[in-house]
């Protein structure tokens, strides 16, 4: 398993800002945000979500918040511990609530959308119901969770029904197919199939909702259509996929037979520019908003600017 240190360490080797190829910059709708704790600050925003046109965003701190679409600040709360590390993710559910899973406490968390903890489970381990880092969280139209898993012995995919009972897991540590390092994020399709950011190894990667290998996009490199630190993914209403990009600090948009459709960013401060970005959320209505970590804010773009 690699480390954190060396994880982040293979980063500066590799060069984050000074890599990145130089592209156009598309401007953004809003931008909103700046490094500070008071309501409406950051530090480091780095997990994203959309929600009856509302929008929460994890940092590290451990703070929820909540803002409009347009970015006025509505609310806020902070998740029970934050001593070991904070969450890489958030999404909403067909019941109208909010999950994260709390990465560096091996748990996942279940929230009412004013910040009400309803429920939680797992716990640090590699068995069956333990998590060592559940990193992203995604729900099929039957119920089960799919949850992404990195550490020790969990480089997996764990499955869950609607009453968090396990069910499944596949994957292990490797680049082969159906292998992870570091699979940091994981979402679904609209017919179900279940795509993981395979991040270390630079790929997007398909499985049925069994688990079964169906195919996989992407490899290292800086050209358009190529992927390097792939964070976090969304995919649209057409079945294509939003890749945030974390080491090329932009945001790509293929098709999953790896198809190049377009792309936004390149490294910098300046509206339309990223640095280190690590989140995305994409609403039905085609706003793609983007947690640009580094630069503490948020920026709102649209799906069309991505072709």
């Amino acid at each position: 398993m690699i480390s954190r240190r060396e994880f982040l360490g293979a980063l500066a080797v590799l060069g984050i800002a000074g890599c990145t190829p130089k592209t156009s910059t598309t401007l953004p709708i809003t931008v909103w945000g700046m490094e500070g704790l008071r309501d409406g600050g950051f530090m480091r925003p780095r997990a994203i979500d959309v929600f009856n046109d509302e929008v929460y965003v994890i940092d590290t701190t451990g703070r929820v918040q909540v803002f409009s679409s347009s970015g006025k600040f509505a609310r806020m709360w902070k998740i029970p511990e934050q001593e070991n590390g904070t969450p890489t993710a958030i999404v909403h559910t067909n019941r109208d609530t909010i999950l994260i899973p709390d990465t560096h406490n091996s748990r996942i968390l279940e929230y009412s959308p004013r910040g009400e903890l309803l429920s939680q489970w797992g716990k640090y381990g590699s068995g069956t119901d333990e998590f060592i880092y559940p990193t992203g969280i995604t729900a099929t139209s039957s119920g089960d969770f799919f949850v992404s898993e990195y550490g020790e012995d969990a480089e997996r995919v764990h499955v869950f029904d609607k009453h968090h009972s396990y069910k499944i897991h596949w994957g292990t540590l490797g680049d082969e197919v159906g292998n992870f390092n570091r699979a940091m994020d994981i979402s679904k399709d609209n017919d179900d199939n279940i795509l993981v950011a395979d991040t270390t190894n630079h790929r997007i990667q398909i499985f049925d909702r069994e688990g079964a290998f169906i195919s996989s996009f992407g490899t290292f490199g800086i050209e358009p259509g190529r992927l390097k630190f792939p964070y976090d993914i969304a995919v649209t209403k057409q079945n294509t996929v939003v890749i945030c990009e974390y080491g090329n600090n932009r945001v790509s948009h293929m098709a999953q037979d790896g198809t190049f459709i377009g792309s936004i960013g390149q490294a910098g401060r300046g509206a339309g520019q990223f640095n280190g970005p690590r989140g995305i959320a994409l609403t039905d209505t085609g706003k793609l908003f983007v947690a640009d970590t580094d630069n503490n804010r948020i920026q709102e773009f649209r799906l069309e600017d991505l072709t």
